[in-house]
């Protein structure tokens, strides 16, 4: 027996242990995990709350927010935020910092863990234990460095998880509130937010009011004049960071200057044009080709590939937006679709998209590029399996033959 087939045989035997796990017993040790990583990030952060730490710039933010003097956007390429997001964090900024920020750090864990049960338990409900389980490993290498420094990033992955939810029940108005919040969270959230208006019409109403709303609320400000200028200095500083600098982002610019290919600034804009455009076309194709369940997930699914690839300010801690749908998709895929092959490279998919975690030599080695490749190699992947006609198209996220998704 060679090296190959014996993993192989490994490989099977572990899914067979898993499927028969029971669901109890999948469910305590699931949550003793994220219990367990909860308590070692908390603690690591009221021990050293400044240490290796995104939150500076959201509490200085918060603090200058509210002095109403001092402009949130005076450091270039510092707060790259809306205004909202100081209004959003104000709680844990009021706290000591060995109280909020830990707090912090315990709200986005609690929102992926969440996230990643309301999705799986839609998905298949006999299965949703052990597939929380597999999904919470999956899902943990993408999720460390966002956890220790407290980036945004892991609660977006929460939201367009729990947004795909909301849209497959058309619940409409849940879907644009959650919108409206990642867009408080993070400026990029509007390229998901106008595909996803785009793709489902009776989205688009309460997403224009949810949008308002949140438009008007940093009017509530006690110096409204000063939320204004805000808004003012807030499309400048926007302008500055949407050209980076070349070499020190994740995207697929920063992919190809790693291998010495350097696009101008022109062409590159093309490129990021043309892939919303296709992004778009393929959720098209899924949402007609798959069940609203299936189609609504893979309309996010597919907006957070893009973002990953295309946004000009990808950091590598931003792919566990990515994570937490290859989670899913490894979990689904080798649990109930018994397609053990599939699930590997969803799991391979996972341990790469936490590449910054495992220090040296490996993080230097594949920094700014390994990720965006794999990342490519997915959204290939994904536009044969759509683009292959709807047989082909509902192998994504399908229970084995013989067996019913649930």
């Amino acid at each position: 027996m060679t090296f190959f087939q014996s993993l192989s045989r490994k490989w099977a035997e572990l899914w067979q242990f898993l499927r028969k796990l029971s669901p109890i017993h999948a469910i305590r040790v699931a949550v003793g995990l994220w219990i367990l990583y909860a308590v070692i990030i908390a603690t690591i952060v009221a021990i050293q709350p400044e240490r290796r730490s995104a939150t500076l710039e959201y509490q200085w933010a918060t603090q200058k927010w509210w002095g109403g003097e001092k402009s949130l956007y005076q450091r270039k390429n510092g707060y790259l935020y809306l205004p909202q997001f100081a209004m959003f964090y104000t709680p844990y900024e009021l706290l000591p910092d060995r109280v909020g920020e830990p707090l912090w750090r315990l709200t986005c864990l609690g929102s992926l863990a969440l996230a990643l049960w309301v999705t799986v338990s839609h998905l298949s409900r006999e299965n949703r234990n052990t597939l929380f389980l597999l999904a919470t490993v999956i899902v943990l290498p993408s999720s460390f460095s966002a956890a220790r420094n407290g980036q945004v990033n892991m609660p977006l992955a929460a939201l367009f998880l729990l947004t795909a939810i909301a849209l497959a029940r058309e619940r409409w108005w849940p879907a644009a509130i959650l919108l409206a919040v990642t867009l408080i969270l993070k400026p990029i959230a509007l390229a998901p937010i106008l595909l996803c208006a785009a793709l489902f019409p009776k989205l688009r109403l309460p997403m224009l009011a949810c949008v308002v709303v949140t438009v008007l609320l940093p009017f509530a400000h006690f110096n409204p004049s000063y939320a204004a200028g805000e808004y003012v200095n807030f499309a400048k500083n926007l302008t500055q960071a949407g050209a980076p600098k070349a070499g020190t982002w994740c995207d697929f610019a920063g992919m190809l200057n790693k291998f010495g290919v350097e696009l101008s600034s022109i062409l590159q804009l093309a490129v990021r044009a043309l892939a919303g455009v296709l992004a778009l076309g393929l959720c098209w194709k899924a949402l007609r080709a798959l069940d609203p369940l299936r189609g609504a997930i893979l309309v996010l699914f597919l907006s957070t590939v893009y973002l990953m690839l295309f946004n000009p300010r990808t950091e590598t801690n931003s792919y566990v937006m990515l994570g937490a749908f290859v989670a899913v998709f490894g979990a689904y895929s080798g649990l109930v679709g018994h397609r053990l092959k599939e699930a590997a490279g969803f799991v391979l998919l996972g341990a790469i998209l936490g590449t910054e975690s495992y220090g040296y030599p490996i993080f230097p080695w594949t920094n700014l590029w390994l990720k965006a490749l794999a990342t490519c190699v997915l959204a290939a992947w994904l536009a044969v399996k759509l683009l292959n006609g709807p047989a082909t198209a509902r192998t994504l996220l399908a229970a084995s033959p013989g067996a019913p998704a649930r």
